[in-house]
C-alpha cells in the first residue's frame, strides 16, 4: 500500500510546515493591511486640520478686503459731511449775505397793472396784490435765486410786504405798479417755476397783467436795510433749524 503514513514523523512534517508558512503569510498580509490603514487615518487627520487652517485664512482674508472698502466709503462719506456746510450755517450764512451788495446774472421779472375801472366792474382784469407779489418771490426761491430785489429794495427773511389800501407795503415803504423783481441765480430754473402751468404768472396774465421774464447777464443788488434791533427777542441755535417765512 502506497501513500503518507499518517504515523510518520516525515510524512506530517510538510504538512505542519505548510501550514505555518500561510498562518505566516496571513498574519503578514493582515499587518500590512493595519499598517496602510493606520498611515491613512494618520493623514486624514493631518489633512483636515491644514485644510481648514487654509479656509480660515480665505476667509480672514476676504473680510480683511471687506473691512477695507468699509473703511474707504466711510472716510469718503465722512470727508463730504465735513466739506457740505449745515442747515444752520446755510441759513446764517444767508441771513448776512442779504447784508452786502451783490452782482451777478439771473433775471429781471417786470409786473405791469393795466386795470382800468370799467375793466374791474367787468371783472376783466385786475390789481397786485402783496399775496402774488410774495408767490413770484417764492418763485424764484425755489428756481434758485440767491438774492432778490423788490423795486430797488433788497428781500431777506424779514422783508415785509403787505396790501395798504391801494398801495402794498415793502419794509414799510410804499410802491406801486409797475413791480420791478430783480433776482441772481439760474435763469433757466426760476423761469421753469414762474411758467408753470396753472402757476402765478399765468393766473396774473388771465386778469389782464402784464408779466414779463427776461435774462440779464449782470444785476447789481444792494445790500439789505439793517433789521430792527431785538429788544425781547435773543438769538437761539435752534432757530436756524425752524421752518423759513414764506416772504
Amino acid at each position: 500500500m502506497t501513500g503518507t503514513n499518517v504515523g510518520d514523523p516525515e510524512g506530517i512534517e510538510p504538512i505542519v510546515w505548510r501550514l505555518k508558512f500561510a498562518v505566516s503569510l496571513l498574519a503578514l498580509l493582515f499587518g500590512i493591511l493595519l499598517s496602510i490603514q493606520y498611515r491613512s487615518q494618520v493623514e486624514v487627520r493631518t489633512r483636515m486640520p491644514n485644510r481648514r487652517l487654509e479656509d480660515l485664512a480665505v476667509l480672514l482674508r476676504s473680510t480683511e478686503r471687506a473691512n477695507t472698502g468699509l473703511t474707504e466709503q466711510i472716510n469718503a462719506l465722512q470727508s463730504r459731511v465735513n466739506r457740505s456746510p449745515t442747515r444752520a450755517d446755510e441759513q446764517v450764512e444767508a441771513r448776512w449775505g442779504a447784508h452786502h451788495a451783490v452782482s451777478g446774472e439771473g433775471v429781471v421779472v417786470l409786473i405791469l397793472e393795466q386795470a382800468k375801472v370799467a375793466d374791474l366792474e367787468a371783472l376783466s382784469s385786475a390789481v397786485v396784490h402783496a399775496e402774488d407779489l410774495l408767490k413770484i418771490i417764492n418763485e424764484l426761491r425755489t428756481g434758485g435765486a440767491e438774492a432778490i430785489t423788490l423795486n430797488g429794495i433788497r428781500m431777506t427773511e424779514l422783508t415785509e410786504v403787505v396790501n395798504a389800501g391801494a398801495h402794498i407795503l415793502l419794509g414799510g415803504a410804499a410802491i406801486s405798479s409797475p413791480y420791478r423783481l430783480e433776482a441772481i441765480g439760474p435763469f433757466d430754473d426760476m423761469k421753469r417755476c414762474l411758467t408753470l402751468r396753472g402757476g402765478v404768472t399765468e393766473y396774473l396774465q388771465f386778469y389782464g397783467i402784464t408779466v414779463t421774464l427776461t435774462r440779464a447777464k449782470q444785476l447789481s443788488l444792494p445790500a439789505a436795510r439793517e433789521p430792527k434791533r431785538l429788544q425781547y427777542a435773543k438769538p437761539s441755535r435752534d432757530a436756524a433749524f425752524g421752518v423759513r417765512p414764506m416772504v
